[in-house]
């Protein structure tokens, strides 16, 4: 039964695919519920700095959380977390402070920004663009559109202003396959609990 818009987009966690010792979800997201608060990229209280030291009784928002690389099975060991510095999820934003924010991808740089520069980030983010769904790039509290790209999102958002016909066409038919994923997240009443 899918649950999440992780479930929708990834499938479920990859069974035997363990963290190891990367803890990016106990430092990057911002986490606002009963049970814990944690602000954005603050290592969470409960971190002993190879895990959760209450790994058995963590709250729900933690249990239910899996990043991409414990989703997305073709994804090899080296971008784990803490190996590639970039940690994938599914994100939304309500209310949407623009088109792209009503369902999206981000690759968040989880160390050094520098880790956006190499080979393997560049494959992460073109792996992502494959999606329907936008894709952010975050760092430095700061989000950036990778996917569309920049030509095709202004075509998207201002087609009565291109001169190129099919580019506003190409912008059209991004539109249709997003809209479906902007409809279901627009029908949540909460947002996703790992929130930037």
């Amino acid at each position: 039964m899918i649950q999440t818009f992780q479930d929708l987009m990834f499938g479920p966690p990859i069974d035997g695919r363990s963290c190891g010792d990367c803890i990016a979800c106990c430092v990057v997201p911002k986490i606002d519920t009963p049970e814990l608060k944690k602000p954005e990229g603050v290592l969470c209280p409960n971190c002993t700095g190879q895990g959760c030291a209450i790994y058995d009784h963590r709250p729900a928002v933690c249990r239910e959380f899996n990043c991409g690389w414990k989703r997305i099975a073709s994804m090899p060991i080296e971008t784990r977390p803490d190996h590639s510095g970039i940690m994938i999820t599914v994100e939304n934003h309500l209310p949407p402070r623009n088109l792209f924010e009503h369902l999206f991808l981000v690759a968040v740089v989880t160390k050094d920004p520098l880790d956006l520069e190499t080979p393997l980030a560049r494959d992460i983010v073109d792996m992502l663009s494959q999606n329907v769904l936008p894709v952010f790039v975050f760092w430095n509290m700061t989000r950036h559109l990778a996917h569309p790209n920049p030509e095709l999102a202004d075509a998207i958002l201002n087609p009565e202003r291109q001169t190129d016909r099919a580019l506003v066409r190409q912008g059209r038919e991004w539109l249709e396959r997003y809209a479906p994923f902007a409809r279901a997240a627009a029908r949540e009443h909460t947002n996703l609990p790992y929130g930037l």
